[in-house]
C-alpha cells in the first residue's frame, strides 16, 4: 500500500510504498518512527494528534504517538487499486518482533474475505465482488 501525510492537513503528497499485515483485531494502522522521514515535510504537518493507550494481545498498555495519514492500495505493479482512504496510525519503534498492522477505516471501504485454508486474501470494492473471488 502506499502511504502519505494528508494533503488537506498539510502533507506536501509524497508517497511511501509500505506492506502491512490485513488484522481485523487492529483498530489502528502501525507505523514506524523510521517510516515518519520518507513522508516528505511534516513540519507544521496537523495530522499529530495527542499519544494513545493501546493494549495488545497479551494485555500490556503502551502509548504511542498518533498521526492522520491517508493509504491507497496499489496494484502488484504499484498502480492505484483504491481511492486515498483516512487512516489513524500509531507511529512505534521498529522491532524484528513487530509488524505493520492494518487499521480500521481500510475495512469499511473495501471487503476482504479468506478462502478455506486461509492460503488466499480476496479484497473488493462490492460485496458482490468478493464473492465472485471466492
Amino acid at each position: 500500500m502506499l502511504l502519505r501525510l494528508t494533503p488537506e492537513l498539510g502533507g506536501d503528497g509524497t508517497e511511501y510504498g509500505i506492506i502491512a499485515m490485513n488484522d481485523t483485531g487492529s483498530d489502528i494502522l502501525s507505523l514506524f518512527t523510521t517510516d515518519i522521514p520518507n513522508l516528505g515535510n511534516n513540519a507544521g504537518y496537523l495530522g499529530w494528534h495527542g499519544p494513545v493507550a493501546i493494549i495488545d494481545a497479551n494485555g500490556s498498555i503502551t502509548l504511542f504517538q498518533r498521526i492522520l495519514v491517508q493509504v491507497q492500495l496499489v496494484r502488484d505493479d504499484n498502480t492505484p487499486w483504491s481511492d486515498w482512504i483516512d487512516e489513524t496510525a500509531i507511529v512505534r519503534q521498529p522491532s524484528p518482533n513487530v509488524i505493520r498492522l492494518s487499521g480500521a477505516e481500510i475495512r469499511e471501504v473495501l471487503y476482504f474475505g479468506t478462502a478455506p485454508g486461509n492460503h488466499l486474501l480476496a479484497v473488493s470494492s462490492t460485496k458482490g465482488g468478493l464473492t465472485s473471488l471466492l
